[in-house]
């Protein structure tokens, strides 16, 4: 089993938490694998090494999810991109891309059940209605919103609502045996949620007033573990899902289900990561 994450020092904090508070029998040893979502060339060489050195890959977890701190102060990449869209979606889709190979070669083997999982957010029905075929738009300001960064989130999370939707239709129509599905984890209370707390003034009273209304982190991997897991036979699992608490899956909001929409965000994608050479 691989954690992939950019920091290496904190991946094995969290792993060696894990081994202190005990795995379950049978669950192999993790490992760090180095994955920088906020670079598209990086997530591809990522997934490039992934496949040197593996011949197989049964699941993928991208659970990307960036919150930018609290505040009217738009933050880029390297290439220009606002960075939440260019964690929460683009290094997603590349690393998926490069990578889908692998995953559809496990699928191909008897008794193989290969899932990609997106980890979404139910935020992604309140994203504001703008579309996806350019620059701009990924880095629209949101600066009329009392929280401009929320604002930054939830258009990330629908990029990545409407690409699972688009990549379901793609493997249903070649008849893939791998499947996609976007999970909503529910409101967890995560490391990523308090962060951009310690910028307001007072955050230890923010931080107990939402914790009133968000579930603790120790329910946060629920739906993608039953995802990840639950048998094919189950009722909830099939090509382009939307799993939500309590291990259900939902219809879609149409705004997500939006083919034209999904062709834009394609097309987009495909020409910004060819004008860098990705």
């Amino acid at each position: 089993m691989y954690m992939a994450a950019r920091d290496e020092n904190r991946a094995k904090e969290v792993i060696e938490r894990l081994d202190e508070e005990g795995r379950a029998p049978g669950l192999w040893k993790v490992i760090w694998h180095d994955l920088d979502l906020n670079d598209p060339r990086s997530a591809r060489e990522s997934a490039e090494h992934f496949i040197s050195r593996e011949r197989k890959l049964d699941i993928l977890v991208n659970n990307p999810a960036l919150i930018p701190a609290i505040g009217n102060v738009q933050v880029l990449n390297a290439d220009d991109i606002e960075k939440s869209m260019a964690i929460n979606y683009l290094g997603p889709y590349i690393f998926t891309k490069t990578i889908l190979l692998l995953l559809e070669s496990t699928a191909s083997f008897d008794g193989a059940d290969v899932r990609i999982i997106n980890v979404g957010s139910d935020g992604y029905r309140y994203a504001k209605y703008l579309e996806y075929g350019s620059k701009e738009t990924w880095n629209h300001l949101f600066k009329w919103y009392l929280l401009p960064s929320l604002q930054h989130y939830v258009y990330s999370k629908l990029a990545l609502h409407l690409w699972t939707n688009h990549l379901g239709r793609r493997l249903s129509e070649r008849r893939s045996n791998a499947l996609v599905i976007i999970t909503q984890p529910g409101i967890i209370l995560s490391d990523g949620a308090i962060r951009p707390l310690y910028s307001l003034t007072y955050p230890s009273f923010w931080i107990g007033l939402v914790g009133l209304v968000m579930h603790p982190q120790t329910t946060g991997a629920c739906t993608s573990v039953f995802t990840a897991c639950a048998p094919r036979d189950d009722p909830e699992i099939f090509q382009g899902a939307y799993t939500y608490p309590t291990n259900i899956a939902v219809p879609r909001v149409p705004i997500a289900l939006a083919k034209d929409r999904q062709g834009k965000l394609m097309e987009f994608t495909e020409e910004f990561l060819q004008s860098i050479g990705v």
